[in-house]
């Protein structure tokens, strides 16, 4: 029997209310991702020798132990900014002799990460007004592990046409990822450059337009041509991982023109603290087996670990 029309309209009506109380009830930043849990980072691989790791000397990354400062002193020159919330220049109380290192807490709340970072990177608060972390409770999906991740950028190293590359990373923590991404030319830098959820929040608090002339909305376009990836950490000790296979950014005919590379250090989930240090970029021997010119040989997964 056919509904009567009056019911059929309060029915919808119904619906309407209850879908626009759920959406009411999630938070502002990421709330379309909050229905499962992140997925988990794959395991390296067991450590080898660490006499396999890199000198100094030998690393084509400036200031890879991030032991310099910038001009303002308040982050490692040749790295992104910190944020004393989620990023941290900071020491390891528990190895006090590696110096300076880079620590990455992404159990923080996506809501309070993003309101400092528009007050940090918009409107200009010094790193002395950063705010006391508020404790996290919960599945915690809607912390920065859970949602965005603590992308940790270099600036850029020029690559050679043909070249080959390997890097090395000192991690302490549980399982995270390290990106190699290419680009064609040196681009403006700033503190979450490609990162579309973050420059999103600060064009809006900017006041920049969200729409184009046809009334179309801007996409933020991520500005590299090649990534790359390999897995690290899982330990509550310091160890030195690196990958298998070398990566050939140029190599392939979807990224030939990459002149430039970049690393991004990656921890997101579990939400916990995350320790960083000796990030090494060094040329070594093409293998003819990786330097394919196929696109879908872009993107490499496997990895290992140096001690």
């Amino acid at each position: 029997m056919a509904m009567n029309p009056v019911f059929r309209l309060l029915a919808r009506a119904a619906v309407l209310v209850l879908a626009i109380v759920a959406c009411a009830s999630l938070p502002v930043f990421g709330a379309a991702r909050l229905q499962r849990p992140p997925r988990p980072v794959p395991a390296a691989e067991k450590p080898v020798e660490k006499d396999q790791a890199p000198d100094a000397k030998a690393n084509l990354l400036p200031n890879g132990n991030f032991e310099t400062p910038a001009a303002d002193g308040t982050h490692p020159v040749h790295w992104q900014q910190v944020d004393n919330l989620v990023f941290f220049w900071t020491t390891d109380p528990e190895a006090t002799e590696r110096g300076k290192v880079i620590k990455i807490d992404t159990d923080v709340y996506q809501k309070q990460a993003y309101p400092w970072w528009i007050d940090r990177f918009v409107h200009g608060k010094p790193l002395s007004q950063a705010p006391t972390k508020t404790p996290t409770s919960g599945p915690k999906y809607d912390t920065i592990g859970g949602l965005d991740g603590g992308w940790y950028w270099s600036d850029f190293i020029e690559v050679a046409k043909g070249g080959a590359y390997q890097v090395y990373v000192d991690v302490k923590g549980p399982g995270c990822l390290v990106f190699m991404r290419g680009y064609e030319k040196k681009v403006p830098l700033s503190f979450g450059d490609e990162e579309p959820a973050a420059q999103e929040q600060f064009r809006r608090a900017r006041g920049d337009p969200l729409t184009d002339a046809n009334g179309r909305p801007i996409k933020y376009r991520l500005r590299y041509l090649y990534t790359t990836k390999f897995a690290a950490g899982g330990s509550d000790q310091w160890q030195t991982y690196t990958h298998i296979k070398p990566r050939h950014p140029n190599s392939r005919d979807i990224t030939e023109k990459v002149r430039y590379i970049r690393i991004m250090l990656y921890p997101f989930w579990p939400a916990a603290t995350y320790w960083f240090d000796n990030v090494r970029v060094v040329e070594v021997k093409p293998d003819a087996g990786q330097a394919r010119p196929k696109a879908e040989e872009a993107d490499l997964e496997e990895g290992k670990v140096v001690r």
